[in-house]
């Protein structure tokens, strides 16, 4: 018989009784007899009328609704001639009827085996043969060992161990990666290598990363040692990070001190408040600069600390009693250059002695300033607040405290020949300079006068249209055509017209 055919049969309710439906439903009321629990002392007085009949040698059992009739007739004259021995032997008819229900249930086990309609094949083979687990729990136990599986292989893929030169490929092309499976030396090593090989930052400094997590720092800095690229990748990501602290610590562990010295220098000068500048900039100069090697970059740190120190001294000390508003005060002196601060102090303390801290000749002195960038600071100090000096007061103000200097500025003074001036700054840019700022005509007459080229000082003045410096080039070149000719373009009336006039008749009357 088919599947099909068998599965049909024992669908049918003329067929499958309601006590093999109910057999395996603990809540029905009908038992494995076919006979409901109300019936109970009727199949109790069954069983007691076939006992009896047994024991008259009756072998007449008629129980058509019973399932044990379906039982084959092997099993039921083993079972009712061992059922039989009980006449003989009183004391032994409960060991009998164990005997008996026990081999009455094994009988039925066999055969419902092969009745089991299919809407409860389940429920009947819930139990294997040894009885460790139901069917159910085995199919969900291999669809979880199989989702594990997928998840293992899933994940296999990003943490496998491939060669490093595809990992570095990965990381590159920005690909889901893991470094975890690399837990050897050998293969981290090999990471940085192959990394340095296709020279891509990113790549070089996840590798240079998972080196340094997963090391002794002692190996770490060794293998760094060799390795120029990554040290400058790992060093720019720590300041990227503002991690000064411990990019400065690992490059003296490298051995660069010159790097470790400058990279400090930065970091200090990357704090807000002066006063901690200053605080830092000393320590860098006891720690990191005190190499011999260093000597002349702790020179530099040295003239910013003391710079630093003035700044906050003359800012302290101007605050309160210039009046002047200017652009470097609005900026603040801190912080700003030597020649900012010369600039300052030539507008503010011009006359102040070298003794004070904001005296611009006790500021040259501490800084080493070349008369070239004192004049020309001086110039442009002077005449920001509308004060011009003459050649000679440059030379006097730059001369010194002693007996010779004082001399000197006597001398440069009385002659007016500004050779200082004349042999330091380039005039032309300096006339340029104060007609800029609008300052009289006889402080540019005075500065084109150095110029030693009649045409080019003749030159000079016209274009910036001082009248009293191309009235000298005439009367020097002794032309009263052209000075009698020039004179139209200036005002009548004026000092310059009336100084052209007496020098065009004193060179009438010559001729």
């Amino acid at each position: 018989m088919s599947r099909a055919e068998n599965d049909a049969y024992w669908g049918s309710t003329d067929t499958a009784s309601s006590a093999l439906d109910n057999f395996f439903d603990e809540d029905s009321d009908v038992n494995w007899t076919g006979q409901s629990s109300q019936n109970s002392s009727v199949k109790s007085t069954s069983i007691q009328s076939s006992d009896d009949n047994n024991r008259s040698g009756k072998t007449d059992v008629s129980h058509s609704s019973s399932i044990i009739d379906n039982i084959t007739s092997t099993s039921s004259s083993y079972l009712l001639s061992d059922w039989g021995t009980g006449d003989s032997e009183n004391a032994a008819s409960g060991a009998s009827r164990g005997k008996l229900t026990k081999g009455v249930g094994k009988a039925i086990g066999e055969k419902l085996d092969s009745w089991k309609p299919p809407t409860v094949s389940i429920k009947w083979n819930s139990q294997g043969p040894s009885g460790d687990g139901c069917v159910l729990c085995e199919s969900k136990n291999e669809e979880i060992a199989h989702l594990k599986k997928r998840l293992e292989n899933s994940y296999s893929r990003y943490s496998m161990t491939l060669p490093p030169e595809d990992m570095v490929s990965r990381i590159m092309l920005g690909h889901p990666f893991s470094l975890e499976s690399y837990r050897s030396l050998e293969d981290k090593l090999a990471l940085i290598d192959s990394a340095l090989a296709v020279m891509d930052s990113s790549a070089i400094l996840v590798t240079v990363l998972h080196l340094k997590n997963t090391v002794k720092k002692s190996i770490f800095i060794k293998e760094m040692q060799s390795r120029v690229q990554a040290v400058q990748v790992y060093v720019h990501y720590l300041k990227q990070r503002y991690n000064f602290t411990e990019a400065i610590d690992f490059l003296g562990n490298l051995g660069k001190h010159e790097d470790a010295a400058i990279l400090t220098y930065k970091w200090t000068l990357a704090g807000k408040s002066p006063s901690t500048k200053v605080k830092n900039l000393g320590k860098a100069l006891q720690s990191h600069f005190s190499d011999p090697a260093m000597a002349f970059e702790a020179t530099a740190l040295k003239d910013h600390h003391q710079l630093l120190e003035r700044q906050i001294q003359i800012e302290a000390a101007n605050q309160s009693t210039s009046q002047v508003v200017d652009e470097s005060k609005e900026k603040g002196l801190v912080d700003s250059s030597v020649l900012a601060t010369l600039l300052y102090c030539c507008m503010h303390n011009w006359d102040a002695p070298e003794s004070n801290v904001g005296s611009p000749m006790a500021l040259r002195k501490a800084h080493n300033i070349t008369d070239r960038q004192l004049l020309w600071t001086a110039l442009r100090g002077r005449a920001q607040i509308s004060h011009w000096p003459l050649p000679s007061d440059l030379e006097a103000w730059m001369g010194n405290k002693g007996v010779l200097g004082a001399l000197t500025s006597i001398k440069s003074v009385l002659s007016g020949s500004g050779r200082v001036v004349k042999s330091t700054l380039p005039i032309d840019q300096v006339v340029y300079m104060l007609q800029s700022t609008d300052a009289p005509s006889n402080v540019l007459a005075s500065y084109i006068l150095l110029v030693d080229s009649l045409d080019v000082r003749l030159k000079l003045a016209v274009n910036c249209k001082s009248y009293q410096a191309v009235i000298d080039v005439y009367i020097a070149q002794k032309d009263p055509d052209s000075l009698e000719k020039y004179m139209k373009e200036i005002p009548a009336g004026s000092p310059e017209y009336l100084k052209a006039e007496n020098a065009l008749k004193s060179m009438r009357g010559k001729s």
